[in-house]
């Protein structure tokens, strides 16, 4: 198996696993809003990030940065911008834990703190359907017509 090929299955899965992802957690959080706003509001009181916020970059860090090597081979300005705002996402939600004592203070006193969170899993099942598309843009790009 040579890199290009390699790279294709590599994006194809990780774009369609990510979708599915996406598009699962971001459902649970519109329907779950309230729920997840006490967690939000429990973990504001302690010093430390929560560890599942912790673990979720992390790993997203981590399959982000095969991503990063792969997008040049076949080059790619699709996969490669789609790396570069994963990173660039990896780092604002990042700043956000290392400013863990601003955050926690904003958490407790936003009282619009259901609503931001419908709009997150908004966003996420949106972004979830546009990686469906990437994957579905992978697939057919390699099928010869």
């Amino acid at each position: 198996m040579d890199l290009e090929s390699f790279s294709t299955k590599w994006f194809t899965l990780y774009y369609s696993i990510l979708a599915i992802c996406l598009i699962g957690t971001g459902g649970y959080i519109i329907l779950k809003k309230d729920q997840i706003a006490n967690y939000l509001i429990d973990k504001a009181d302690h010093k430390k990030p929560p560890t599942l916020f912790i673990r979720i970059l992390k790993y997203l860090f981590l399959f982000t940065l095969p991503g990063l090597i792969l997008s040049f081979t076949p080059f790619s300005w699709i996969e490669l911008l789609f790396t570069i705002w994963s990173l660039l996402v990896v780092y604002l939600a990042g700043l956000q834990l290392v400013r863990w004592e601003q955050s926690r203070t904003l958490i407790k006193s936003t009282k619009q703190l259901p609503d931001i969170i419908k709009r997150s899993g908004a966003i996420m099942v949106a972004v979830g359907f546009a990686l469906l598309l990437l994957a579905y843009f992978v697939i057919t790009r390699q099928t010869p017509t």
